[in-house]
C-alpha cells in the first residue's frame, strides 16, 4: 500500500512540466523565469510564442505569474493572482501589429492536480471568474471600448490528462450564472454604438478529446491530423439563455431581445465522421428597426439542426444523418395582418421537420485539399456513393393543414448511373396530407390564389393520393421497384 501511494504522488515540477507539454502539442513555443521556495515553484513571464501560417507574422501572449505547491500529500495546488493580466500581440508581416491586453479576475479559485506523470487530474472551482479587455491597440492606436467582459459564476469542473502516443483529455465543467457586455461606440460620436448584453442561468460541458503528439498537430492540415489520431467529442447544455443587441450607426437603429428556455449543442470529429447537433427550445426573438417598419415577434418551441457524415475514404458503409426542425413556431398577429388581416388562416403553431439517416461510401478523403481539388476537376470520377436513405421523419404543419411521411430506400448506384434512372433502387415512402382542400379554398376566398392554380393542383393530387381515414385526408404510397417501376398507390407511374 505504501507502495502504491509513492507512485501515485505527482510533483510541481511534473505539473508545471505538463503545462509545457500541453501549450507545445499546439505549436507553442513555451519559455518562463523559474524559482523554488520550499514547496512552491513559482513562474514569472510565462510567454507563448507561435509562428503564424506561411510566414504571416508571429503571435506572442504573455502571462505575468503563476506557481505550483506540493501539498506534501502527493497533490499540487495551482495558483495564480486574483488579477492577472494577459498581453497578447500580433505581428503580421507587412502589416501593423494587434495587441490586446485581458484582464483575468478571480474570486475564490482552487486547482488541485493530482495523480501521476502519466495521468494527471486537474480538480478545480471557483465562486467567480471574468475576462475583461482591458486594452485593444490597432496600428498603433488604442481603439476606445467601453465594455468587454465575460464572467462566469460557481465554476467547478475537472480534466484529466493521460500522456501515451496520443494526449488523451476529458473534461467536465459547470458553471452559472453567466454574463456578457460588450460596448463600443464611434469615438467621433457617442451616438453611433453597438451594444450586446446577455446571458445563461447554467452552463455544463462534457467532452473528450485526442491530441497528436510531437509535432502532429497541424490545423492547416486537418486531414493528417486525423490520421495521426485526432479526435474530438463534447457537448454543452444550457438553461435561461437571453440576449440583448442595440445597433445604431446614425442613419438606422435595430434592436433585438432573444430569449431561451434551455438548449444543447454538441460537436465531434474523427475518423469515424464528423458529428454536429444543436437544438434550442423555448426561444423567443423580437425585432425592431432597421429595414423593418415594425415591431417583430417570434417564438419557437424547438429548432435545431443536425448533420452527420463521413469525412475519410472507406470501402466499407459508413452511416450519415441529416436533420432540420422548427417546431411550434408562431409570428405576431402583425405579422400576419399583413396577408391575412381577415384572420381566415388559422394561426396554430406551424412546423417544419426533416429528419434523413442512411448508409453510403466515400471514395476520397473530404479534407485532404489535393483529394478534394481532383473531385472537382473531375480527375476522380465518382466521389462516392448512397447505399440507403431512411426517412424517418417529414413534417409540414401550417395554416390549418399537414403534411406527414415516413420512408425507406436502397440504392445501387452502379444500376442507376448505368440506366441513367430508378433501376437497382427499391423502397416506399408512406405520405398523409390532411387539411389541404380546406387551405386551398381559403387562399382562393383571400385571393391570393388563383382559381385555375388551385384546379391544377387538386387534379395532380388525385393522381398520386387516395382518400384517408377522415374528411379531407389524403395519403399516397409511393414505391420505387429494382427493375425501374414507380408506382402510386398501386397504379405505376413510370
Amino acid at each position: 500500500m505504501t507502495s502504491s501511494a509513492a507512485f501515485a504522488d505527482v510533483t510541481a515540477q511534473q505539473v508545471w512540466g505538463d503545462w509545457k507539454s500541453y501549450f507545445e502539442t499546439f505549436g507553442y513555443s513555451v519559455t518562463g523565469s523559474e524559482a523554488t521556495s520550499g514547496d512552491t515553484l513559482t513562474v514569472t513571464d510565462m510567454t507563448l510564442g507561435m509562428d503564424l501560417p506561411e510566414g504571416a507574422g508571429a503571435i506572442s501572449i504573455v502571462l505575468p505569474e503563476m506557481s505550483f505547491t506540493n501539498q506534501g500529500d502527493g497533490t499540487v495546488a495551482v495558483g495564480v493572482p486574483e488579477t492577472m493580466p494577459v498581453v497578447v500581440d500580433v505581428a503580421p508581416t507587412g502589416e501593423e501589429p494587434v495587441k490586446v491586453t485581458v484582464d483575468y479576475n478571480n474570486t475564490g479559485f482552487s486547482m488541485i492536480v493530482s495523480g501521476t506523470a502519466e495521468e494527471m487530474t486537474y480538480t478545480y472551482s471557483a465562486a467567480e471568474m471574468a475576462a475583461i479587455l482591458k486594452e485593444l491597440i490597432v496600428e498603433g492606436e488604442a481603439i476606445p471600448i467601453n465594455a468587454a467582459e465575460f464572467t462566469f459564476a460557481n465554476v467547478s469542473g475537472s480534466s484529466v490528462m493521460k500522456m501515451g502516443n496520443l494526449r488523451n483529455l476529458e473534461q467536465v465543467m459547470n458553471a452559472g450564472p453567466i454574463s456578457y457586455n460588450v460596448d463600443v461606440a464611434n469615438p467621433d460620436d457617442s451616438n453611433e454604438f453597438m451594444r450586446i448584453k446577455g446571458g445563461m442561468d447554467k452552463i455544463a460541458f462534457q467532452g473528450t478529446a485526442a491530441y497528436p503528439m510531437g509535432g502532429g498537430f497541424d490545423p492547416n492540415n486537418m486531414h493528417a491530423m486525423l490520421q495521426a489520431g485526432f479526435a474530438f467529442d463534447g457537448g454543452f447544455e444550457y438553461q435561461g439563455g437571453k440576449m440583448n443587441f442595440h445597433f445604431i450607426d446614425g442613419q438606422e437603429e435595430m434592436m433585438t431581445n432573444t430569449s431561451t428556455e434551455s438548449g444543447a449543442f454538441d460537436i465531434g470529429m474523427s475518423t469515424d465522421g464528423l458529428k454536429y447537433d444543436v437544438m434550442s427550445r423555448g426561444a423567443t426573438m423580437d425585432l425592431q428597426g432597421g429595414d423593418i417598419p415594425f415591431p417583430v415577434n417570434l417564438k419557437f418551441g424547438e429548432a435545431g439542426f443536425k448533420l452527420h457524415m463521413p469525412v475519410t475514404k472507406s470501402d466499407e458503409s459508413q452511416e450519415f444523418a441529416l436533420g432540420i426542425t422548427l417546431g411550434n413556431f408562431t409570428m405576431s398577429d402583425m405579422i400576419w395582418g399583413m396577408f391575412d388581416p381577415a384572420g381566415q388562416l388559422p394561426r396554430d403553431p406551424a412546423t417544419i421537420a426533416v429528419d434523413l439517416a442512411g448508409t453510403g461510401k466515400l471514395g476520397f478523403d473530404l479534407l485532404d485539399p489535393e483529394q478534394m481539388e481532383a473531385v472537382e476537376s473531375g480527375e476522380m470520377g465518382m466521389p462516392g456513393e448512397v447505399e440507403s436513405l431512411t426517412i424517418k421523419d417529414i413534417e409540414v404543419t401550417a395554416a390549418g393543414a399537414s403534411l406527414t411521411g415516413t420512408g425507406a430506400f436502397e440504392f445501387d448506384m452502379q444500376s442507376m448511373m448505368m440506366s441513367g434512372g430508378m433501376q437497382g433502387s427499391d423502397g416506399t415512402l408512406d405520405l398523409r396530407l390532411a387539411g389541404a382542400n380546406g387551405l386551398m379554398d381559403k387562399l382562393v376566398a383571400m385571393g391570393l390564389v388563383p382559381e385555375d392554380q388551385v384546379m391544377g393542383a387538386r387534379m395532380m393530387l388525385s393522381m398520386f393520393a387516395v382518400p384517408g381515414d377522415g374528411d379531407d385526408v389524403l395519403t399516397s404510397k409511393i414505391e420505387v421497384k429494382k427493375d425501374g417501376q414507380i408506382l402510386a398507390n398501386g397504379q405505376r407511374l413510370q
